[in-house]
């Protein structure tokens, strides 16, 4: 999913554990950071709105949708 948005190659064997990259992100200025399965994405908090439906837009073309708090207190 994140391979539509931003232009990075994210395969583990390329982007490792711990790996940090500044890019462009959705035509935004985002950091990422690999951590283990996991993707930490940073980006101005201005433009949160537009990126997260960027995101929630994503998801839905690969069959995913947005897990919610409680999903996540439960991990």
């Amino acid at each position: 999913m994140l391979a539509k948005l931003c232009g990075v190659d994210l395969r583990r064997h390329v982007f490792a554990d711990g790996a940090v990259a500044q890019t462009s992100v959705a035509r935004l200025n985002g950091i990422l950071i690999r951590q283990g399965e996991d993707f930490h994405l940073l980006a101005d908090s201005a433009s949160a709105e537009y990126l997260w439906d960027c995101l929630v837009d994503a998801m839905a073309e690969f069959g995913g949708s947005v897990a919610g708090v409680n999903h996540l207190l439960a991990a």
